[in-house]
């Protein structure tokens, strides 16, 4: 048997990393999303063209897919402290190299930015969900709710930096935020989490096989797309119905992530007992109703409603789905590499193809019907999932309680 303390510090290690990720998860959200306010700035400074500034999105882009690949293989080799640890190290350079001389150096920075990001997310929505077996969806809302505090915070803390003409100042200080975050979790206790099984877990096995997995590969395609998409497009949308000097434009993009965030504050409190499903269903029926609205509604205001009820529906649908992980048992860490991926990719793909087609036809709404047909298929799909989890349960319970099963046992 383990003796009492040393099981002790075994529990406790981890969750002294948990908290400390989980704080810096704030970074990592502001990280994310600082690169959009700050572009126009750097292309000034650089005297870049819109495709050259377009870029710095780019390569973000591929850092990250490249990083949630290196973390399905990191991860299971040198456990969660390594891998966040050196995530953050790596965002933490990036975001130092956007102060280089040269536009191209810097474009180097911010696919280092991207490569630790992709690290940092899924290793930390991972630890979470390895810590917490009995409420997976609720404690990844409130990681995610972290996340979002950064997202909020980053462009708001940029305005006040141009405001103040300090914004060569920002870089720096964010870069050592990062780095103070690297070393915290380089000077946490020692030790990884146990292989924690749900109460879910004695039937992971037979559900988590390549339909699933493809099920839930579409989920994160998806969910990434329409998050990507909203969040992009609602400016230049709400900017495009207003008339004269009105500059309420702006404020749709926090309102759209703050509805993300204060939905996400909430969650925990609807996830108890078990209801991830139903919250799933009905947090995306919400979503579409609000994209419906989006796409059709002529109104500038009722475009910013529609956007922060959009924001309102998604904010569980990303924790729930990151929760299905645990179904791949002893795969997990390395099927989230793939998983992150696809997110990934939905984000970049999808509203490219929202300014493709809003340039084909001539109407932005138009091009928002591709987030709106991708969020019912997502809907769709957590339908499905739901049916299919039941069948294959149900088939599970059969083998398990027919006459010969103590034989197959053996």
């Amino acid at each position: 048997m383990i003796p009492a303390p040393l099981a002790g510090n075994r529990t406790r290690s981890p969750r002294v990393l948990s908290a400390i990720a989980s704080a810096a998860f704030v970074l990592t959200g502001g990280a994310n999303t600082f690169l959009g306010p700050i572009l126009p700035t750097l292309a000034a400074r650089w005297h870049l063209s819109d495709s050259q500034a377009g870029y710095f999105l780019s390569a973000q882009f591929l850092g990250t897919i490249l990083g949630v690949s290196v973390s399905s293989q990191l991860l299971p080799c040198r456990g969660f402290r390594f891998s966040i640890g050196t995530a953050y190290l790596l965002m933490a350079a990036g975001v130092s190299g956007l102060s280089l001389p040269h536009w191209k150096a810097a474009l180097l920075g911010t696919f280092v930015v991207g490569l630790g990001l992709g690290v940092v997310i899924p290793s930390t929505n991972l630890l979470t969900s390895s810590l917490n077996p009995h409420r997976r969806a609720s404690a990844l809302s409130i990681l995610n709710f972290y996340w979002g505090l950064g997202a909020v915070a980053a462009p708001v803390a940029l305005a006040l930096a141009r405001r103040w003409n300090q914004v060569p100042s920002f870089m720096p200080v964010l870069s050592g935020f990062l780095l103070l975050s690297a070393l915290c979790i380089a000077l946490a206790p020692k030790g990884e989490p146990a292989s924690i099984e749900g109460p879910a877990a004695s039937r992971s096995r037979a559900i988590s096989d390549w339909p699933f997995a493809a099920i839930v590969g579409g989920m994160f395609f998806l969910y990434v797309a329409i998050e990507a998409s909203v969040g992009g497009w609602i400016a230049t949308l709400v900017q495009r119905a207003t008339t004269g000097t009105d500059h309420s434009w702006v404020t749709a993009p926090s309102l759209f992530w703050g509805g993300l965030l204060v939905s996400r504050g909430l969650a925990p409190a609807f996830l108890r007992g078990g209801r991830e499903r139903r919250v799933a269903l009905t947090s995306l029926i919400v979503a579409c109703s609000g994209m419906l609205v989006l796409v059709f509604s002529t109104r500038w205001q009722w475009i910013i409603v529609a956007g922060a009820i959009v924001g309102c529906g998604l904010a569980a649908v990303f924790p729930i789905t990151i929760a299905l992980l645990s179904r791949f048992r002893d795969m997990e860490k390395r099927i989230a590499g793939p998983m992150f991926a696809l997110a990934g990719l939905g984000g970049a793909v999808v509203p490219w193809f929202v300014g493709v087609i809003s340039t084909w036809s001539g109407s932005l709404q138009i091009g928002l019907m591709a987030p709106l047909v991708a969020t019912v298929l997502l809907l769709w799909l957590h339908a499905v999932h739901n049916r299919y989890k039941r069948s294959a349960a149900d088939q599970f319970e059969l083998q398990n309680n027919s006459p010969n099963s103590s034989l197959t046992d053996k």
